[in-house]
């Protein structure tokens, strides 16, 4: 076989509440992917924050050095648009059934893209850290899973020039609205892909972040100055929709469900399994947020659509798949990001990079 597939952790339930799980990567060949599962068990069927805020952090490291880190909603957000799909969560919400969400790292363009891999011989000590607080989003949930698996080469033999690194490079706290913040980002290595995340709990990303400069060299060259949400709105045409498969339980009073697309418009659209059920949805699902309610106490599924994974813009650096296409800032004496603060008072703004780190 060319390439195979093996466990990193075999599926185990940790420490109860808050935990680090760190595993050693080892091995001799290349790795094109890690993946990563995450289940808990519902004790009801509604949530109370986003499934991805039971993983608060995914580092590799090799000792002091970070090759990857981003929370979990980052995480999963990065995978959605290098990959082209449409969700990373299963989409199960109901009481003691399994509540599925993935996560992974992709050190090349592609799966098993054999110039960019990660090669765990080039390293010292290599290890995955997978931080989690099982009840985020359920806080009844008592249980939990997590499996690791990597998409590897066998037989295949390559010869990889380095791979993508991914991070939270600078966190900015909100404290006013229509406030400047300035990012000096890295100049040290080619930059592929930088997701800006406004993050506040059922409110849109714009919300957060309206505004995004990127200058070089003290404003001698402006790549960009975007408004955001008109930025949002043009990227309709190019970037895939976030559609998301929904599995429930009715109540006869608004329950919260907390989903992937985090626009303004985004949407929510049931069926009742049972002939006489009746279902609705009483608010539109601003920052991924939904409430629904029912009759019958019967099951329904329905499918989540919308934009902008769990808060993220997306700023692609040319042509994805061509290398010499990327942003190399290496020469350039500065590069500023300038964001500006939208309406909101509260929240997070995170300036995540991917950048291509050579062997």
């Amino acid at each position: 076989m060319k390439y195979r597939t093996y466990e990193l952790l075999a599926a185990e339930d940790q420490t109860a509440g808050a935990g680090t799980k760190t595993i050693d990567i080892g091995g001799s060949q290349p790795i094109s992917r890690i993946v990563i599962q995450w289940i808990i068990t519902k004790s009801v069927s509604y949530m109370m924050s986003y499934c991805h805020k039971d993983i608060t952090k995914i580092e590799l490291v090799d000792g002091s050095d970070v090759l990857h880190s981003l929370d979990g909603g980052q995480n999963q957000a990065l995978c959605i648009y290098d990959r082209r799909v449409q969700t990373m969560n299963h989409g199960q919400y109901i009481g003691a059934n399994s509540q599925r969400s993935m996560y992974g790292i992709d050190f090349g363009r592609f799966l098993h893209d054999p110039l960019l891999a990660f090669d765990p011989t080039k390293f010292k000590n290599p290890q995955l850290k997978i931080t989690y607080d099982e009840d985020v989003s359920d806080t009844g949930n008592t249980a939990n899973t997590l499996a690791v698996w990597a998409e590897c080469f066998d037989e295949k033999q390559i010869s990889p020039i380095g791979f993508l690194s991914a991070k939270n490079f600078e966190s900015w706290s909100l404290s006013a609205a229509g406030a400047y913040h300035y990012v000096d980002l890295p100049t040290d290595r080619i930059i592929r892909k930088m997701l800006i995340q406004g993050y506040r709990s059922a409110y849109e990303p714009w919300y957060q972040v309206i505004g995004a400069r990127l200058s070089e060299d003290n404003d001698k060259r402006v790549p960009f100055d975007w408004n955001l949400e008109t930025y949002h709105q043009l990227r309709k045409g190019m970037d895939m929709p976030i559609k998301e498969d929904v599995v429930t339980q009715l109540e006869a009073t608004d329950r919260a469900l907390y989903l992937t697309p985090t626009n303004y418009w985004a949407g929510l659209v049931f069926q009742a399994s049972d002939a006489d059920g009746f279902i609705g949805v009483p608010y539109c699902g601003r920052g991924g947020y939904f409430l629904k309610n029912g009759s019958n106490a019967s099951e329904a599924n329905g499918i989540a659509h919308g934009w902008l994974p769990n808060h993220c813009f997306q700023f692609p650096f040319g042509d994805q798949q061509d290398i010499d296409d990327w942003y190399d800032v290496r020469a350039l004496n500065n590069l500023r990001l300038r964001l500006l603060s939208g309406s909101g008072t509260s929240g997070n703004v995170d300036t995540i990079l991917q950048q291509l780190r050579l062997y």
